[in-house]
C-alpha cells in the first residue's frame, strides 16, 4: 500500500516538471519566432520632446523657440505662464521656482511637458489659450514680469517714490487719516488731495533726512511722523508761521483775510495760548489742528492770488510751492514757477513742489483721495468743526512760485463776502 502511494507521487511530481518544461519550451520558441509581438506605436509627441535629447516637445515650434533651454524669461513663456497659473497654480509656482532658482533648463523641460498634456487634453480652452501664445507678444517681458505675474513683487510704477518702503508707510499712516480729511474738505472747501500732496513731500523729507528716527519709530508704528522742535506736527508748521496764519482770520484788511465765516474758526479755549497752539499742532493721536492749519494756509494763499486777479485754486504744483517757501514769498503774478526746497529722496532730487504734484497728478490713493471733490460744503460760524492738527512747512527756501498754466478753479466762492463783492458791480 505504502509503496503504491509512494509510487504515485512520484510520477506526479515527473508530469507537473513535464509540463512546466513544456511550458517554458514553448515561451521561448514563441518569444524566438516572435509570436507574442504585439503591434507598436511611435510616440511622435514624446518624440519631439526628447529629441535631440532637449525638452522642446510642441511646445517648441509653438513659441517659435523663443525659450532654447538657456533663456525662461521670454514673451511666449510669460504667456503660458500666464495661461498655466490660473488654472494649475502648483504647476505654476513650482516651474517658476525652477527658474528663480537658476535652473532655467530644467524649468524650460518642466514647461514644455506640462504644455504638451495640455494642449493634448480635453480642455479646449485650455489647449486654445495655450496655442494663442504662439502671436503673443510682449518685447519687455522679463524676469521682473515673472515676479510681479507671481505676486512676488508689485507691478512697476513711473513713479520712483511709489515704490519706496517710506511710501509704504507713509500711505498707511495718512489713510488713518482719511475720515479727518473728508471732514477738514467739507469745512473749508480745500482738497483733501491737496492736503495730502503737501504732506507727502514734508513725511517723506522727514523720512528720508532722519534714517535712524524713521528706522526705530515709522518702521514699527507705521504712523506719520510728528515734530515737536524747531517745526511742529505732522507738516513741519513753524510757530511764526501758525501765529501769520491765526492773525490773517482777524485781521480784514489783509490780502490774506477769508472773510467773517472764518475768523473764529482757530480760536483758543484758555489763556494759555503758546501751549495751546503747541498741543494741538503737534497732538499725535488726533491730526485735526494740523490739517486745519495746513487748509486755512491754503485757503488764505488762494484768496491773496485771487484778489490780485490770478486763480491757482486748481494748481497743486504751486499751491505746494507757496505752502513750502511760506507767506512771505507769496507774490501774485501771471507766470508763477514750481519750486521749494530740494528734497533728496532715494537717488532722485525733487523740489517740494514737484514731488507734490507728481503725487496729487499719480494714480496713488485716488480712490480714497481724488483729484476733484463733487461736491463742496461752505463753512459757516455755526457749523465749522473743532480742529486738528497741521499747518504749513514755511522752510523760507529760496524759490520762485509756479507755473503758468492756466486751470479753472476746482473750488467755489467760499463764504457770503466773497459774494457779495461780485454782485456789487451789478447795483452800481
Amino acid at each position: 500500500m505504502n509503496s503504491k502511494i509512494f509510487s504515485f507521487i512520484f510520477k506526479l511530481i515527473i508530469i507537473i516538471f513535464a509540463v512546466v518544461g513544456f511550458g517554458l519550451l514553448a515561451a521561448y520558441l514563441a518569444v524566438s519566432m516572435h509570436w507574442t509581438d504585439t503591434k507598436g506605436i511611435v510616440d511622435e509627441q514624446a518624440d519631439i520632446f526628447w529629441k535631440d535629447s532637449k525638452a522642446l516637445a510642441s511646445i517648441s515650434e509653438l513659441t517659435n523657440n523663443n525659450s532654447n533651454n538657456d533663456v525662461f524669461f521670454g514673451e511666449k513663456n510669460y504667456c503660458l505662464m500666464k495661461t498655466i497659473k490660473n488654472e494649475y497654480p502648483e504647476d505654476f509656482a513650482r516651474i517658476l521656482n525652477l527658474a528663480l532658482d537658476n535652473q532655467k533648463d530644467l524649468a524650460q523641460k518642466n514647461l514644455d511637458a506640462l504644455v504638451s498634456v495640455l494642449i493634448a487634453g480635453a480642455d479646449q480652452t485650455l489647449s486654445s489659450a495655450i496655442n494663442s501664445c504662439s502671436d503673443y507678444k510682449n518685447p519687455s517681458a522679463s524676469e521682473y514680469n515673472f515676479k510681479v505675474l507671481a505676486g512676488m513683487v508689485d507691478s512697476k510704477n513711473p513713479f520712483v517714490w511709489a515704490t519706496s518702503e517710506e511710501w509704504d508707510f507713509f500711505k498707511t499712516g495718512v489713510l488713518k487719516d482719511k475720515d479727518i480729511l473728508d471732514k477738514i474738505e467739507s469745512e473749508t472747501g480745500i482738497s483733501k488731495r491737496l492736503l495730502v500732496s503737501e504732506l507727502m513731500s514734508e513725511q517723506m523729507r522727514l523720512f528720508y533726512s532722519d534714517r535712524p528716527w524713521f528706522k526705530k519709530v515709522i518702521s514699527p508704528l507705521k504712523v506719520l511722523g510728528s515734530m515737536t522742535q524747531f517745526s511742529w506736527g505732522i507738516f513741519g508748521v513753524k510757530e511764526e508761521t501758525a501765529q501769520k496764519i491765526e492773525a490773517n482770520l482777524k485781521d480784514s484788511n489783509s490780502d490774506f483775510y477769508l472773510g467773517k465765516d472764518f475768523e473764529n474758526v482757530l480760536d483758543f479755549k484758555t489763556q494759555n495760548i503758546t501751549q495751546e497752539r503747541f498741543d494741538r499742532i503737534t497732538d499725535r493721536d488726533n491730526h485735526y489742528y494740523a490739517y486745519l492749519y495746513a487748509a486755512i494756509y491754503n485757503k488764505q494763499i488762494i484768496s491773496q492770488w485771487e484778489k490780485a486777479g490770478f486763480d491757482i485754486s486748481g494748481r497743486p504744483e504751486i499751491l505746494a510751492t507757496l505752502y513750502n517757501i511760506g507767506f512771505d514769498h507769496s507774490i501774485p503774478n501771471n507766470n508763477p514757477q514750481i519750486g521749494g526746497a530740494e528734497l533728496n529722496i532715494g537717488d532722485s532730487v525733487y523740489s517740494f513742489g514737484r514731488l507734490s504734484s507728481e503725487f496729487y497728478y499719480s494714480g496713488e490713493l485716488l480712490n480714497e483721495f481724488p483729484q476733484y471733490a463733487k461736491n463742496s460744503i461752505v463753512i459757516t460760524k455755526n457749523n465749522y468743526i473743532v480742529p486738528n492738527n497741521q499747518t504749513t512747512d514755511n522752510s523760507n527756501e529760496n524759490s520762485t512760485a509756479a507755473l503758468s498754466v492756466t486751470v479753472p478753479s476746482q473750488q467755489g466762492i467760499s463764504n457770503l463776502s466773497q459774494i457779495v463783492n461780485l454782485l456789487l458791480p451789478i447795483f452800481k
